[in-house]
């Protein structure tokens, strides 16, 4: 190796990488620590309502529990609220000619709230990773259930 002195062209190499990973950790450290480089995330929740739900499924959700989208298993949040009703179908009735609500056996409507942090743009709301819309359809997951929903509201946390 050729010699620089008391310093071959290795050391030096090794010393000018040492000095590059101070000035770029420092660097980091202190954009970082910048208020206005950081994203501030924010509590949203948002209400799925599931209709023509099985029976079964009215037990299982547990206020606090971590919600999961079934089909692709991303973390949509926390399970804040959860509400069930009998569902109803419209029949047509021949005698009073009319439409009458009339329940579907084993079957209910459900609405549950799911709470979790986001972040939003002028375009979008996304929480915990998944854009969230009013319309959009989303599969919920939690322990023991699943079901196909649709989002019918997006209430912000604060």
């Amino acid at each position: 190796m050729r010699k620089i002195g008391k310093l071959n062209v290795v050391d030096i190499l090794i010393i000018l990488a040492v000095i590059l990973v101070l000035v770029g950790g420092g660097y980091y450290m202190l954009h970082k620590q910048n208020p206005e480089n950081q994203v501030q995330l924010k509590s949203y929740t948002y209400v799925v309502e599931g209709q023509e739900v099985v029976d079964d499924l009215v037990d299982m959700p547990v206020i606090g529990q971590n919600i999961y989208n079934s089909s692709t298993s991303e973390y949509l949040g926390v399970l804040t609220g959860f509400d069930y009703t009998e569902h109803t179908e419209p029949v047509f009735d021949y005698d009073a000619k009319e439409y009458q609500k009339v329940p579907s056996i084993g079957y209910s409507d459900v609405t549950v709230e799911v709470t979790g942090y986001s972040t939003e743009t002028d375009a979008d709301i996304t929480v915990e990773g998944t854009v969230v819309k009013v319309g959009k359809e989303l599969n919920i997951k939690g322990k023991g259930y699943a079901f196909k929903g649709i989002v019918i509201e997006v209430r912000d946390g604060e």
